[in-house]
């Protein structure tokens, strides 16, 4: 637990940049959709690191498993220190300069905890994760405007595949910490780490890809039914095939009820959030 404190830490800070950047757009429909776009790609740029590469690893020491740790830790880091200070950082327009002196901050961070022992580098170092910080909130803030601009109808679409993305990976994420699902396609040897690398860069990108499909090209709203149809019957081959493995007391029926509400929070963004993001005839495709 003592090592756990350290990561309740970046939470702690994270909500303290959430409530200074709701100062500046209190729509809370808005941040929330904001706030997923920025921890999507954060889990993004972060998944190839940290699971295909393994430059790292976290050590909030909760779990006896390597990877069980690296989930947990990588879900609070991106979900709340990254993520929140990224939407700030859209939010006031953060000239360059400030952006480097906030990227010195992920730094210091990283150096704290590596010296308590909570977080451990491979190949990696810190002057990546400064390098990394600075593009990441620099390109959240080119994204930002280009959303403001409202010339294109491509930024705000892909802001939602992002979203479509995250909200299909983390309950995979989040179940797997329980140890009640994993999608086992042996990859590799570790269970958490399998799951991981097939839901995220396969399963969940095709499906977040789907989502987007049946949302914005055919007209009428029975077609938003079809990503489900499509969730629903692949779990259930995949189940059948071994390839899903479920434990405990959840069942396959737990797991479609999950992808309904998960559909459901997708759809309900996209229609009542960033509605002045919006560009000319993009309504007509709800």
């Amino acid at each position: 637990m003592p090592n756990m404190a350290w990561y309740y830490g970046l939470i702690a800070i994270g909500i303290i940049i959430t409530a200074f950047a709701l100062r500046r757009r209190r729509n809370l429909a808005d941040w929330l959709t904001y706030f997923l776009f920025t921890t999507a790609c954060s889990w993004v740029g972060e998944s190839f690191i940290l699971f295909v590469f393994h430059g790292y690893d976290y050590k909030p020491g909760i779990y006896r498993d390597l990877f069980a740790n690296n989930i947990l830790g990588h879900i609070i880091a991106n979900s709340s220190y990254w993520a929140a200070t990224a939407v700030a950082v859209m939010y006031y327009r953060t000239p360059a300069r400030w952006i480097g002196v906030f990227s010195l901050g992920f730094m210091l961070t990283e150096v704290l905890f590596v010296r308590a022992g909570i977080y451990e580098q491979h190949w990696w170092r810190t002057w990546m994760t400064g390098i990394c910080a600075f593009a990441f909130m620099l390109l959240m803030k080119m994204w930002y405007i280009l959303l403001q601009n409202r010339t294109f109808a491509f930024p705000r679409i892909a802001v939602f595949w992002t979203i479509a993305w995250i909200m299909l990976q983390t309950p995979t994420s989040v179940l797997m910490l329980f140890d009640k699902q994993f999608f086992r396609v042996h990859w590799v040897e570790n269970a958490y780490r399998d799951s991981t690398l097939f839901t995220g860069f396969v399963y969940h990108v095709f499906m977040a890809s789907a989502v987007l499909l049946f949302m914005y090209v055919p007209k009428g709203w029975y077609w938003r039914l079809v990503p489900f149809v499509m969730l629903a019957t692949t779990d259930t081959v995949l189940f059948h095939m071994g390839i899903l493995q479920i434990a405990g007391n959840w069942n396959l029926i737990d797991l479609i009820s999950i992808r309904a509400i998960t559909l459901a929070v997708i759809y309900l963004l996209e229609h009542y959030s960033l509605r002045e993001e919006r560009v000319e005839g993009q309504e007509t495709a709800r």
